[in-house]
């Protein structure tokens, strides 16, 4: 059987907010309790009364690596996880602009981008989750499909409230 390499997962359903996460990251990667210098996103959506962490990988593509102009960001082909090599970086916050979870920023106080980089196989996140929405670990296939079944139940429910509460207005 394939080991598959361990990687941060999220279950939504474990989710508060309390963006303890988001606490825990910019602690332990900047010295500071601030989660705009977090290298995840606690994402709100009061339509649906969910909390849903953003964290960083493994994406299918990995549009952050296409589009560097100065090969800064890198993908590891056996884990899928990108990483930065901040001495190449010029700066030009592409990848923050493609990145498909939101969580590629621009440092302006210190004029840099961050991003995650799973704390080196100890990410400080999943270890400060008092819900366990969190984890890190390898992850199954199913548990995957799980996760994305979850999500597409979510949005049909959203399409659905929003056809119903259009028929309503137009009676």
């Amino acid at each position: 059987m394939l080991d598959l390499p361990a990687q941060l997962t999220v279950d939504y359903t474990k989710c508060t907010g309390c963006r303890i996460c988001e606490l825990a990251c910019s602690a332990k990667k900047e010295g500071l309790f601030n989660p705009a210098l977090a290298r995840l996103k606690i994402v709100r959506y009061d339509d649906l009364g969910m909390d849903i962490p953003n964290v960083c990988g493994p994406c299918d593509e990995a549009p952050c690596v296409d589009i560097c102009p100065v090969y800064a960001m890198r993908r590891d082909p056996l884990s899928r996880m990108t990483y930065l090599d901040e001495d190449k970086c010029i700066l030009c916050k592409s990848c923050a602009g493609v990145c498909v979870n939101g969580v590629i920023k621009l440092d302006t106080s210190r004029m840099r981008i961050i991003k995650c980089d799973h704390c080196g196989g100890d990410p400080e996140c999943a270890k400060a989750c008092p819900t366990g929405a969190i984890q890190y670990g390898s992850i199954s296939q199913s548990t995957i499909r799980g996760r994305h079944g979850k999500m597409i139940h979510y949005l049909k429910e959203i399409e659905r409230t929003a056809l119903a509460e259009q028929t309503d207005g137009e009676k």
